[in-house]
């Protein structure tokens, strides 16, 4: 049986494939090893994984598991034992979250991929393996772009007193947020990324607002033009986005990248789909 897992900040996906019967997907929180220890990571999928499995771990034979923070050789030990300790009969691989979008967007295409969800990253691909990566900085200095980054930017607009009265009201009566509250969430919360992207949903009510359009256009230029016009070959190929950031805003996102002369490529929010047709060939 074959265990494949897509794990943001906020989310993990994981699709069952046993080869006779329909897939089966399973959903937990998000698993980056930048924020929880290995023994965190196995009781979480103990207390929550397993028992959606319905059946004994030892049956798993292969675990591919690509996931946000999996960019370093320790990063992906921390996962890599956590995953040795519940599946022991399997092949556990652990990889970063940009080659599983790479792998699922654009299959054996050249093509510039990112991913706007919770975080943001990107990264140049030749159609086998990454060749390049615009660091992405993380939630407190980086992570243009994303569902973090359009939070952070509306709540200070909104603490800041430069949000419209109509739309402070309307955000005040929603979150009632103090600036307490949010500065001790901030700097309190294991993963403040994940706090502070909620409020990214607030757009999505009032998208139509003019402020918040301007809000979004600036938040994806800045995007485009801090990490995909960085690579050499950006005007030549096709733009490919994974994420629900992406996904639901798309319609933003093109009208600034033909701004840039930028050409778009698919827009997927859950790579599962082109996980399983990759690994399935």
């Amino acid at each position: 049986m074959l265990l494949i897992a897509d794990s943001g900040s906020t989310k993990t996906s994981w699709r069952l494939l046993d080869g006779q019967n329909p897939h089966r997907d399973f959903s937990t929180i998000g698993l980056n090893p930048h924020y929880v220890s290995t023994n965190e990571i196995h009781k979480s999928l103990n207390d929550t994984l397993l028992p959606q499995l319905g059946f004994a771990p030892h049956l798993i034979t292969q675990t591919y598991f690509y996931g946000a923070g999996c960019s370093s050789i320790r990063e992906n030990k921390t996962v890599r034992d956590a995953l040795d300790g519940l599946f022991p009969n399997s092949q556990n691989v652990v990889d970063h979250d940009l080659l599983a979008a790479a792998r699922a967007s654009s299959g054996s295409e050249a093509g510039i991929v990112c991913i706007l969800g919770t975080g943001s990253n990107t990264c140049a691909y030749d159609g086998k393996k990454i060749v390049d990566n615009v660091p992405s900085l993380g939630f407190i200095i980086g992570d243009e772009g994303s569902g973090a980054n359009i939070g952070r930017l509306l709540t200070k607009a909104f603490f800041y007193r430069d949000m419209p009265k109509d739309l402070a009201s309307k955000f005040d009566e929603q979150y009632q947020l103090t600036k307490d509250e949010y500065i001790g969430r901030v700097y309190g919360d294991a993963i403040p990324s994940r706090y502070v992207a909620q409020f990214s949903r607030f757009c999505a009510d009032y998208r139509e607002h003019p402020f918040i359009q301007r809000l979004l256009r600036q938040n994806f230029f800045n995007f485009l033009t801090r990490h995909v016009l960085k690579y050499e070959n950006c005007r030549e190929w096709r733009i490919h986005y994974i994420g629900s950031v992406a996904y639901y805003y798309q319609d933003i996102l093109k009208e600034e990248m033909e701004v840039l002369g930028l050409k778009p490529g698919r827009f997927i929010k859950n790579p599962l789909d082109g996980l399983t047709d990759f690994h399935v060939k």
